[in-house]
């Protein structure tokens, strides 16, 4: 997601009447993954008396939902999500009704959607998957927040809530049951829910936000220019009109890009379109060894990302 707002912005305008909201969009996103980054940190100190298994940046599904959790701790008896906010205003919880609610420093106050219903939901869905498995062990959940925040709680909730550094300290303090995994079962479980795992990949940008596919700049961009600074095909290599940069992979980006942003399948025709190319079969070839899948013949031919 990060990474498709990033390539969006890049592409569209300035004076764009989305602009604003793309880049606000793009900060948000940055924001959040910056938190997880940072408690994944803070849990590298983890050091326990009892076996366990961290898994962060977790997706699943389950009879066709997908789920997506931020850090999974695996205990002998107790799978904990962690849900990470990345927040950096006076965050104040009432009671009731239950609202999270965040102060900026000239005072504004705004109520943001309830971390609270986020993980239970994850919970649900992820004592389903493991019921489907025959695992009993309890799930749970805690909300931290990436900040060192003034947090002020009217009533605690019966989720946790903390800051992201006072994580290690709450899990070295639990007590699981001795009669539940044991190392070899929580390496087993956490190695299942890898397997089962699935790249995110979110609706593409241009739908997501409507957004027009004539509204955005096509083009290999140069990934060592300060700016968007398009390259050209010339002598085998992609060439920087600015920096004068050649490389040859520079369209591999671009491919992903367009993934991410748009709509319809790969053509190799909207594939010369969108970066410059003019000469199709060199365009074959680059579709042809890039991380694609193709179906269908001839003019036919569609490509989209290959399954993982």
């Amino acid at each position: 997601m990060l990474i498709g707002l990033q390539a969006l912005e890049k592409r569209m305008s300035q004076s764009h009447e989305k602009y604003e909201y793309i880049q606000s969009e793009l900060y948000k996103t940055r924001a959040g993954y910056g938190g997880e980054l940072e408690y994944d940190r803070y849990m590298k100190e983890v050091r326990t008396d009892y076996p366990h298994a961290i898994l962060h940046d977790l997706y699943l599904q389950h009879e066709g939902v997908y789920f997506q959790i931020d850090s999974l701790f695996i205990t002998p008896d107790t799978l904990i999500i962690s849900e990470v906010k990345n927040i950096a205003d006076k965050i104040m919880i009432t009671e009731n009704p239950i609202q999270f609610i965040k102060q900026s420093i000239d005072g504004k106050r705004k109520v943001f959607r309830s971390p609270i219903t986020e993980v239970e939901r994850k919970i649900h869905f992820l004592r389903k998957w493991l019921q489907l498995r025959k695992v009993e062990s309890e799930v749970k959940g805690l909300i931290a927040f990436a900040h060192n925040n003034e947090i002020i709680i009217e009533a605690q909730p019966k989720i946790p809530i903390m800051t992201t550094y006072e994580a290690p300290a709450y899990f070295r303090s639990l007590v699981p049951s001795e009669k539940g995994m044991d190392q070899k079962g929580i390496m087993k479980l956490a190695q299942d829910l890898a397997t089962a795992h699935r790249d995110f990949i979110p609706i593409p940008l241009l739908t997501r936000y409507r957004v027009e596919k004539h509204e955005i700049r096509g083009g290999v961009f140069c990934v060592k220019c300060e700016f968007a600074a398009v390259m050209k095909w010339k002598s085998l290599r992609w060439e920087c009109t600015t920096c004068g940069t050649r490389e040859l992979h520079s369209h591999e980006t671009t491919i992903n890009e367009w993934f991410m942003l748009m709509p319809e399948h790969l053509t190799n025709r909207g594939f010369c379109e969108f970066t410059g190319l003019t000469n199709r079969h060199t365009a074959k070839r680059m579709l042809a060894r890039s991380n694609t899948q193709k179906r269908g013949r001839g003019r036919g031919i569609k490509y989209s990302p290959l399954s993982r």
